[in-house]
């Protein structure tokens, strides 16, 4: 019966969900309207001043400095991860993981552990390690002559990142054990002991990572006749790390210039040589060091060790970036988003009312809900973290809430509607060959049956 509700929903998803990019566009025009109608910041001004101040708010975010920079990051989150994971050692890893599953379910419900376990790492490496480990479960099947179906491994891929923001770089938790973050006079500084290695992370992520498991377990078809298999080549592309030439003009490289790019020695220097400065750094900064531009360095040393030449390790670069074209595209018109929200206050009205409806019980599930509203308009943690986060500490101290939970129940909500916005997966849906519509209807009953586990602990814990 669950099967066929997923294979219901996949086929509504494939009907009526666009593109990614379609998506952004009709949001960005949506959240135009929406603003222009019920901003109370621009209420009071005429149709063509509302207009012009609604459009110079949407500018001043699309290519704000600030966030450019955290566009630069994501991508280099996503290029590093995508290096990593196509290194030998990760390639062979996932291969042996891979040849634990026998059965479709096993193989959907190891996919999913994979995802979410990378994803509590850091949620780059989430995003790419599912892919991988979705597409190469799909090629094992195949080469073993045995069904599954594929598009479901894609959405397990994707669904693990589900637990990402209660994860070691989950955005607001990181933030909030800063010095000198930008809302320590309101509520100190709080170290992730109290909210990522709390009692209510722990519960809530490893509840998640059952639910999830179990949920896609049951949604794999059970008739072979109805799965859709990986159509793609069987045969791996082997790095040709002893060089192609390069193609293009000009003379061929002597041969110092041709040893020098395919030497294992110039990875090991300058890889053991990073190590040394994150062995160091982490050393004397512990947990409080992790942050994106840590991370990416952290990951970029991992790859260039874990890879046998700089050619080996340029090429693994090359082919992440392709995935990276969405970051791109799409992430100026998800700030322009931001730009409006604030610029009409929509998104503190939006707060507010959830606050004006809460008690001290309640006020974490609404936080929850109002931030999974939000992140379907605009899909950062660590964006909405800095434009929701000063009205939810600001209910904090008015209705005497734990900011702990508060700031969980933003974490959670910013990460469960990653379900159903399809932003995030855009590198999984390059890897694998997918569109966002094939897996959409799975990751869309995952949010379903999720959301009430979370609440739930929200509400009783």
């Amino acid at each position: 019966m669950i099967a066929r509700l997923g294979q219901t929903l996949s086929r509504l998803s494939a009907r009526f969900v666009p593109d990614p990019f379609v998506i952004v566009l009709t949001l960005t025009l949506l959240t135009f309207a929406i603003s222009f109608l019920f901003g109370d910041k621009v209420a009071a001004l005429s149709a063509s001043e509302r207009t012009l101040a609604l459009a110079d708010g949407w500018f001043a975010d699309f290519y704000s400095t600030g966030l450019m920079k955290f566009a630069l990051q994501m991508c280099i989150v996503l290029i590093t991860g995508h290096a990593l994971a196509l290194s030998r050692p990760m390639q062979f890893l996932i291969k042996r993981v891979c040849g634990v599953a026998k059965t479709p379910g096993a193989a959907v419900v190891t996919v999913a552990l994979v995802s979410a376990f990378a994803s509590l790492l850091q949620w780059g490496l989430g995003v790419i390690v599912g892919a991988f480990m979705a597409r190469e479960m799909g090629k094992h099947f195949a080469r073993e002559g045995k069904a599954v179906h594929y598009p479901l491994l894609g959405a397990a891929g994707y669904a693990g990142f589900i637990v990402w923001h209660g994860g070691l770089s989950g955005s607001a938790p990181l933030k909030v054990a800063e010095p000198g973050h930008f809302l320590e006079a309101q509520i100190g500084v709080i170290p992730i002991s109290e909210t990522l290695f709390g009692p209510l992370n722990i519960a809530v992520t490893l509840t998640l990572i059952i639910t999830i498991a179990g949920s896609l377990w049951a949604l794999m078809p059970t008739d072979a006749s109805e799965m859709t298999p990986y159509k793609g080549p069987l045969d791996e592309s082997e790095e040709e790390e002893d060089g192609k030439e390069q193609e293009g003009a000009g003379d061929e490289p002597g041969r110092l210039i041709a040893i020098l790019e395919r030497t294992r020695v110039l990875n090991l220097v300058c890889g053991g040589a990073l190590a040394l400065w994150c062995v160091q750094f982490f050393a004397r900064k512990g947990v409080a060091g992790f942050n994106l531009d840590t991370i990416n360095m952290l990951f970029m040393t991992l790859g260039i060790l874990l890879h046998r030449s700089p050619r080996s390790y340029l090429t693994a670069v090359i082919d992440g970036a392709k995935g990276s074209a969405g970051i791109i595209l799409q992430f100026p018109f998800y700030f322009g988003i931001l730009g409006l929200l604030k610029a009409s206050g929509l998104i503190t009205q939006v707060a507010t009312m959830f606050v004006q409806i809460s008690s001290a019980t309640t006020f974490p599930l609404f936080t929850f809900l109002s931030a999974g509203l939000v992140n379907l308009l605009v899909p950062s943690g660590g964006g909405q973290w800095a434009v929701q986060g000063p009205v939810m500490m600001e209910a904090v101290k008015t209705l005497g809430v734990e900011p702990t939970r508060a700031i969980m129940a933003m974490a959670y909500g910013d990460a469960w509607t990653n379900m159903l916005q399809p932003f995030w997966a855009l590198p999984l849906l390059g890897i694998m060959g997918l569109k966002a519509r094939e897996i959409i209807g799975y990751t869309g009953f995952v949010l379903f049956v999720t959301g009430p586990v979370i609440m739930a602990w929200l509400l009783f814990l």
